[in-house]
């Protein structure tokens, strides 16, 4: 059963996911919305579950590229990626994830 508190918009965005002040782990996104993220990849290389992470979304446009960060903590492990929830969510951080979600148009789930 799930317990999301905000839809999630299926799209594939480029993201970086620090974990444990790591280097940068490039991934991409399945969906997305103000609650959370779900992170595709190989679980066996993620971080575990109740992990806390960093994401950095990079969005380009014609005047040029944003840096986003916003921190989540991973609530799901499946074998083809993590579920991530946002936290410490203050304004800056919403602000960001609404320009990160007006930025790229729902794709087709396949």
């Amino acid at each position: 059963m799930e317990h999301r508190w905000s839809l999630r918009t299926p799209v594939a965005l480029d993201v970086d996911l620090i974990y444990e002040n790591a280097s940068e782990m490039a991934c991409k996104t399945r969906d997305i919305g103000l609650g959370g993220v779900f992170i595709e990849g190989d679980s066996q290389t993620m971080p575990p579950k109740n992990a806390n992470v960093e994401l950095n979304f990079i969005l380009n446009s014609e005047e040029g590229s944003t840096k986003h960060k916003i921190k989540a903590r991973v609530v799901r492990t499946a074998d083809d990626g993590i579920g991530l929830m946002f936290r410490d969510f203050d304004v800056g951080a919403f602000r960001s994830l609404q320009e990160v979600l007006r930025h790229k148009k729902p794709e087709s789930v396949h």
